[in-house]
């Protein structure tokens, strides 16, 4: 479990001019909502276009502009990434 404390907003865009979709979806209504990547796109057309690609098996798909979410990280996204902090359980995703 990540310590709360250290953790900081992240403003930067991680990505260059073209905006990004934050990739949230299920697989079946049962299942909940769950973030699961970004693509880069010029339109939410195009990005759901891309989503579907890569989860062709999701129900539902939202998207939102990466701009538009707060993102909190413990990890200094500045800094050299480390692979030794990556662990299997939390597959590297931001929290």
């Amino acid at each position: 479990m990540a310590d709360t404390d250290r953790r900081t907003r992240v403003d930067a865009a991680r990505a260059d001019d073209a905006p990004e979709w934050e990739v949230f979806h299920r697989e079946s209504p049962a299942d909940p909502l769950r973030h699961v990547g970004s693509v880069t796109a010029a339109s939410s057309d195009v990005a759901h276009e891309q989503a579907s690609t890569l989860f062709p098996d999701a129900s539902t798909l939202w998207l939102t502009r990466s701009d538009r979410v707060a993102r909190f990280s413990d990890r200094d996204l500045g800094a050299e990434y480390d692979a030794t902090d990556m662990t299997a359980d939390d597959g590297g995703v931001e929290s």
